[in-house]
């Protein structure tokens, strides 16, 4: 019988659905593939913990799972070796592989420590990477995080103690988000080591074990009907691997994507309860309308906009608004999109943990209304790209005109990142800064409101709806994660020759299409404030 491990048991506790058609239904789970890109977050993972070996020098790794490593594990521990990597402890029931224990002299124990690729921050994953403080605010926590990775070290002790293995100290060991690498890594500046010794008490301990013992249980019935998983009371984002099997009658489009119902749980669990699944079948009703916020405005009715749109199959349009925010834009104009990537360890001098590394842009330029659409653009493959990209892009972009991204909020965070990185270039990329207009206002705003959209902002979205003659799908690069790892594989040898000529020929396409899309975007809605402001309309 397969056992339960770590992974499993924090899976578990997420979805326990998900798990149990993992182990007894691995054909039907293997119809839902692991990207390129969470395999390289994977890879990331393993590069921390590689390094944060480090600061645990000289230890024996165990390097199997199989038959032997348990036997090897107490083999180490009775003679006392310094530092173990990848101790094996296992039981009929249960499988844990511990990063590091290293042996306490004092304590005549050894201590546990488990390495995480996260920070002590809030969101720091790769697509979450956000804005950088130099002051001395306290870390934001993620909760949620924090107490999976207690149950995380919970379950390695409570697995070690079954097996007659009592740890002295439990550790947690992550990035340090503030370190700005100089030079050589120095790794005790680089992570952080909390102690959760106090948090991991019997209480805790005992409970994690009845909950594991729950889910072995649950997760060892091969008879188990397969329910409605957990998921269904969560926003679409927040769904298992293998939604669609354990909720087969929910359509693709549901109540479940309904715009940020993922912080509407409540809303969400009466439309459910309600047998509403389907979006036109919504009530317009109080729950619909918009809130107060506590600057004292109404919030944007989004949610009940996407319910209108939906059923009317009529668009919503707001053409003095929409005048308002295109009238203030100045030519000439610039369309630009980065591509970045976020790396757990930063590569180069004056980088943070999971700061974006900027290595391309795209900028279209239209100088007047009746200039021929230009396009410049840059990627950078090898070094650190920030000086010779911010070079580039001081020769592409004038000292007037409005720069207009999608989501500025992205661009903007990576020229100040970029201005700190290139002191040479802070007034020109802080000018672009205060001269960037955000294109997604218009939609954000609810200026325009379309079915298509699905009650969301994102580019991906308006695109077939405003721009069909493009698809993303067409490209070897489709998406930001696409890129991302295309950049990894050229910029560490991993592609080499025609196939890293290929991709790149690829990057540029994507980016190209980023900003080409933009700007068709914005002269969709400026030809609609043309047409719809004739005199006889």
């Amino acid at each position: 019988m397969k056992q339960l491990t770590k992974t499993d048991f924090i899976s578990y506790k997420e979805c326990p659905n998900n798990v149990w058609i993992k182990w007894h239904m691995p054909e039907e789970y293997a119809k839902f593939p692991v990207s390129e890109f969470e395999q390289s977050l994977g890879e990331m993972g393993n590069e921390v913990e590689e390094l944060a070996r480090d600061m645990f020098p000289n230890g024996y790794l165990i390097e199997k799972r199989s038959e032997g490593a348990q036997e090897l594990t107490m083999k180490l521990m009775s003679e006392h070796t310094p530092i173990i990597y990848q101790a094996v402890f296992s039981t009929d029931k249960y499988l844990a592989a511990t990063d590091v224990i290293h042996w306490n002299e004092k304590a005549s124990a050894y201590d546990l420590y488990e390495i995480k690729m996260s920070s002590t921050e809030g969101e720091d994953l790769p697509a979450q990477a956000g804005e950088i403080t130099d002051d001395n605010t306290p870390p934001k926590v993620n909760k949620k995080r924090e107490t999976q990775y207690e149950y995380d070290l919970a379950f390695q002790t409570n697995v070690a103690k079954l097996c007659g293995v009592n740890f002295n100290k439990k550790y947690l060991v992550r990035l340090n988000k503030k370190y700005v690498r100089s030079g050589e890594l120095d790794f005790s500046k680089l992570f952080e080591i909390t102690d959760k010794t106090e948090v991991l008490n019997d209480i805790f301990l005992s409970v994690t074990s009845t909950e594991m013992n729950s889910a072995y249980e649950y997760l060892s019935n091969t008879k188990q009907s397969i329910k409605r998983c957990p998921c269904y009371y969560k926003g679409r984002s927040s769904h298992c691997t293998t939604f669609s099997i354990s909720n087969p009658d929910v359509p693709i489009y549901s109540v479940h994507d309904l715009n940020r119902i993922g912080n509407s749980k409540k809303y969400l669990s009466e439309l459910l309860n309600e047998g509403v699944m389907e979006i036109d079948k919504v009530p317009e009703d109080d729950r619909l309308k918009p809130k107060q916020k506590k600057s004292g405005e109404l919030s944007k009715p989004k949610k009940l906009n996407q319910v209108r749109v939906y059923k009317t199959k009529e668009p919503i349009v707001d053409i003095i608004s929409i005048k308002k925010e295109l009238d203030s834009l100045k030519y000439p104009l610039y369309f630009l999109d980065y591509e970045t990537s976020p790396r757990a360890i930063p590569l180069y001098n004056g980088y943070r943990p999971y700061q974006h590394v900027v290595f391309q842009y795209s900028l279209h330029i239209l100088k007047n209304k009746d200039a021929k659409l230009e396009h410049k653009e840059c990627l950078i493959l090898d070094g650190d790209p920030a000086e010779r990209l911010v070079a580039s892009l001081r020769n592409a972009i004038g000292e007037t005109g409005s720069v207009i991204s999608w989501y500025k909020s992205f661009e903007n965070s990576r020229n100040k990142e970029l201005a700190n990185l290139v002191p040479a270039q802070y007034d020109f990329l802080y000018s672009v800064i205060n001269r960037t207009y955000d294109l997604m206002d218009i939609v954000d705003k609810q200026y325009f409101v379309h079915h298509g959209f699905k009650g969301s902002s994102s580019i991906k979205k308006i695109q077939p709806v405003i721009a069909p003659d493009f698809s993303y799908k067409e490209l070897d690069v489709h998406n930001g994660t696409d890129a991302i790892e295309a950049y990894r594989q050229i910029s560490s040898g991993e592609l080499v020759g025609k196939d890293a000529e290929e991709k790149r020929l690829a990057m540029l396409k994507y980016c190209e299409y980023d900003t080409k899309i933009m700007y068709i975007i914005w002269k969709y809605f400026t030809d609609l404030i043309e047409n719809e402001l004739l005199p006889d309309k």
